[in-house]
C-alpha cells in the first residue's frame, strides 16, 4: 500500500500545530503572528494564481480565479458548491479536509485562525476582490458561505467559463507537498519574526509534533520546501500546453 506522504490532511494538522504553539506559548501576541502569516500565505497563493492568469493573456476577473486554483483535494474530501454566479459569485463549502482533520483532533480552536482569514487573502492577492466570509463551520454553521462582492460570472459567459475549466484542467495545480512546504514557510517567518529564538523553538516543536504523527519522512518532505520562492510562479506551460 503506497504511504501518502503529503495532502491536505497534512497541511490542516501542520497549520494547526503550529498554530496552537504560538499562541499557547505567546497569548495574544501569538495569535496576531498567526493571524499575520495566514493573511501572507493567502495573498501569495493568490498572486501566483495571477500570475499564471495573466501569462495566459487572461484578464484578473472572478471568472478566472476560479479556473486558476492551485490544489485540488483528493475525491471525496470536498463538497463545495456555487448556489449562484450572477449577480453576485456565492460559494458554499459543506465538507473540507481541514474541519475534518481538525474536528477530529480537537484542533478547533488553532484552526479557525485559518478559517476566518484565508480566502479573502486569496482574493486580495488575486485581484483586490472582496470576498466575504458568511457562515464558517468552524463557529458551528452548517456550510462555510461565500460572497464575491460585486463580481459575477454572467450567464453569457458561462459557458466559455466551463470550457475554460476543463480545458485548463489540472495544470495549474501544485503538488500538495508544495502546499504543505508553503505553509511551514509562510507560517514559520512570521512566528519567528514576532518571537526570534523563542519562536523558532514553538516551530521546532510544531515540526517535531507533525513528525510524531505522519513519520520522518513526511517531515523532510516539508523541509525539501522550506526554502523554495513562494511569491514566484512556478513553471508552468499554460493553459493550451498538452497534457
Amino acid at each position: 500500500m503506497e504511504i501518502v506522504l503529503s495532502s491536505a490532511s497534512h497541511h490542516a494538522i501542520l497549520f494547526a500545530y503550529l498554530a496552537k504553539e504560538a499562541i499557547d506559548t505567546f497569548g495574544e501576541a501569538g495569535k496576531a503572528a498567526v493571524t499575520a502569516g495566514v493573511n501572507r500565505y493567502g495573498e501569495q497563493r493568490g498572486h501566483r494564481m495571477a500570475l499564471r492568469t495573466q501569462a495566459d493573456g487572461n484578464p484578473l476577473n472572478v471568472e478566472n480565479y476560479l479556473v486558476y486554483g492551485e490544489w485540488e483535494a483528493f475525491p471525496g474530501q470536498m463538497d463545495l458548491r456555487f448556489p449562484e454566479y450572477s449577480p453576485e459569485v456565492k460559494m458554499q463549502n459543506y465538507r473540507c479536509p481541514w474541519h475534518t482533520e481538525w474536528s477530529k483532533r480537537g484542533l478547533e480552536e488553532y484552526g479557525r485562525y485559518y478559517c476566518r482569514d484565508v480566502d479573502a487573502a486569496l482574493a486580495r492577492g488575486y485581484n483586490g476582490m472582496e470576498l466575504t466570509l458568511n457562515a464558517n463551520r468552524m463557529m458551528g454553521d452548517a456550510c462555510c458561505d461565500f460572497t464575491f462582492r460585486g463580481c459575477s460570472v454572467p450567464p453569457e459567459r458561462m459557458e466559455g467559463f466551463k470550457r475554460k475549466q476543463a480545458k485548463i484542467g489540472s495544470k495549474a495545480k501544485m503538488p500538495w507537498e508544495y502546499h504543505v512546504g508553503h505553509i511551514y514557510r509562510t507560517m514559520k517567518e512570521a512566528i519567528v519574526d514576532a518571537f526570534g529564538t523563542e519562536g523558532e523553538a514553538a516551530v521546532a516543536r510544531a515540526l517535531e509534533s507533525y513528525r510524531q504523527e505522519y513519520g520522518d519522512e513526511a517531515r523532510d518532505l516539508v523541509l525539501q520546501y522550506a526554502d523554495v520562492d513562494y511569491d514566484a510562479m512556478p513553471p508552468y506551460a499554460g493553459i493550451e500546453s498538452e497534457g
